[in-house]
């Protein structure tokens, strides 16, 4: 397991230039579709064969097995079905936490490229706090990127292991700080988590490991106090009672989780569901942030071509194999296209840089 030092989420004005040494040190890690057929296949996220047409690269900045790779994979599989005028296969470029994706996807020698990228919106606050903070380097410029449409929505979960619970994380939180796994101090879940433990009193330090698999193995060896992830991320350690779900950072209660004791329910940060060792004056909605992802074309792409990819979007939302499948794996159907998306996520920007400020003490 490959690990970093510490980094306090309240020190992040001052670590700017850490976060961009630890983006730069893997940047040009690339691997094609082919070449990771293997990986793929053993997490489950077996490579297409092709149907004849031609080839659209669809990049993920994120490593083989992860919710974003399965869901890449899991698109190009249906689209292919769809349809025989273009062949999608997933092409890994992983890097900087997307940000070796990014920089590729927006630079202008690629802008008339036949190719798709898939990005989460945490991606999207770190690129406006690194502009407007300088948090760390920003080597593109996300408009670059025009989003076709959404390609999930999640939510966030807090877990811990079995000993624990909410009451004692926070408590640990208030006296001393706690330790969370994390890819980057500046992703979404980790805003999330950081602004609501500010606004409680209390504070957390990231440890940086590579991929959500490291990450929750830091959980379960104990090498820290809690892992946030997807809801499908920790899924079979919850059902083997080796990790437990304390805290939804959402305003809707999660539902979909069984233990070994049976069907539980998650508690949230806001909302009739809200967890009651939470302070009860405290409203803590600033905290949860729109989590998701988005498949985008160059802004320079042909008209003709955005235009075919949006139609072909929403055949793909429709049929059961992709739409069920999120379910499957504890995801939710959300739907925004073209202009609609992207003002969608200019909007979450501007909660996430409100989240930063809570947490940095600049509110």
């Amino acid at each position: 397991m490959k690990r970093r030092e510490f980094l306090s989420m309240s020190a992040v004005l001052a670590a700017a230039g850490l976060f961009a040494g630890c983006a730069a040190s893997n940047a040009g890690s690339t691997s094609t579709a082919a070449s990771t057929a293997g990986s793929a296949a053993a997490s489950g996220a077996a490579e297409e064969p092709s149907n004849g047409g031609e080839t659209v690269k669809i990049i993920c900045g994120y490593g083989v097995g992860g919710t974003a790779d399965l869901i890449a994979r899991k698109y190009a599989q249906v689209a292919n079905g769809l349809q025989k005028k273009y062949n999608f296969i997933v092409e890994n470029m992983t890097g900087g936490d997307g940000f070796a994706a990014a920089t590729y996807f927006a630079d202008d020698s690629t802008s008339v490229a036949k190719e798709l990228l898939v990005f989460g919106y945490g991606l999207c606050y770190r690129h406006d706090l690194g502009k407007e903070f300088g948090t760390e380097e920003v080597d593109f410029d996300r408009s670059a990127m025009f989003p076709i449409g959404t390609v999930d929505d999640r939510t966030w979960i807090v877990y811990a292991s079995p000993d624990q619970s909410l009451a004692s994380i926070l408590e640990k939180a208030k006296n001393g700080g706690i330790k969370m796994s994390g890819g980057n101090p500046l992703s979404d879940c980790h805003l999330e988590l950081g602004s609501l433990l500010a606004l409680e009193g209390g504070k957390v330090s990231v440890v940086p490991y590579d991929g959500g698999a490291n990450q929750k193995k830091g959980l379960t060896d104990g090498e820290v106090d809690v892992f946030v992830g997807t809801t499908q991320a920790a899924k079979d350690e919850v059902e083997a009672g080796t990790l437990i779900p304390i805290l939804a950072i959402s305003d809707k209660a999660f539902e979909g989780f069984v233990t070994p004791n049976g069907p539980i329910t998650v508690p949230t940060v806001a909302g009739d569901a809200k967890a009651p060792e939470l302070s009860k004056d405290i409203d803590f909605s600033s905290c949860i942030l729109p989590a998701g992802g988005t498949l985008a074309v160059h802004k320079g792409a042909d008209q003709g071509f955005i235009d075919e990819m949006t139609s072909l979007m929403k055949d793909v939302w429709n049929e059961p194999e992709y739409n069920e499948w999120i379910a499957s794996i504890l995801l939710n159907r959300f739907e925004l296209y073209g202009d609609e998306a992207e003002a969608f996520i200019d909007e979450a920007c501007e909660k996430a840089i409100n989240a930063y400020k809570n947490l940095s003490g600049q509110a």
